[in-house]
């Protein structure tokens, strides 16, 4: 199943997790979180519809399948460049 997706002909979901030269990458998370704890999340999204992207989260590693994403959004708490100057937010 997908998890990560695909940019091109490069696939995000080789069960390998191999780098651009073809070589095998571990598995090394940058940050461990606690439920509950808010986080800072960077990103740029670009669309002509104002768009919105959702967040989830799954606590086993390179073993997430995207069931285990589903009912795992994390909440949105604060815009931190805009503060609250966008469109509303889903429900």
């Amino acid at each position: 199943e997908n998890v990560c997706g695909k940019f091109g002909s490069r696939s995000y979901d080789d069960p390998n997790w191999v780098d651009n030269n073809g070589n095998p990458m571990p598995w090394m998370p940058q940050e461990e979180y606690v439920e509950g704890q808010s986080i800072r999340v960077r990103s740029y999204l670009d669309t002509h519809h104002n768009g919105h992207m959702e967040i989830r989260a799954c606590n086993k590693g390179s073993a997430c399948t995207p069931a285990d994403f589903e009912g795992n959004e994390l909440t949105f708490v604060k815009d931190v460049v805009y503060e609250g100057n966008h469109p509303a937010m889903p429900k």
